[in-house]
């Protein structure tokens, strides 16, 4: 289960916190979360992902998927694992330390 918390908006910004652990239904939760702040005119989503538990490194499509909203990720405070899951995925852009 995956906990998505609104800390703060500043124009076109959003600012969320992941807390949980992330596997397919929780990435499908993600995304239709993060298309319905491009439907309010979101342009750039950082993610604080320091309460992320894990996440599933078999779920490379369901992550690419997440580049597909025409958004700019910048995932900050993420634990090792997870930043060398996204590393080997070839995400390092929305690794933001």
């Amino acid at each position: 289960m995956v906990r998505i918390n609104t800390s703060n908006r500043c124009g076109k910004t959003l600012t969320i916190q992941l807390m949980g652990y992330i596997n397919r239904p929780e990435f499908d939760i993600l995304y239709d979360f993060l298309q319905s702040q491009v439907a309010e005119g979101i342009t750039e989503v950082c993610i604080v992902a320091n309460e992320v538990r894990s996440l599933n490194p078999f779920l490379e499509p369901e992550a690419t998927r997440l580049g597909q909203l025409g958004l700019t990720l910048r995932f900050q405070q993420l634990d090792f694992s997870i930043k060398h899951t996204l590393e080997c995925w070839g995400l390092e852009a929305w690794i933001d330390d």
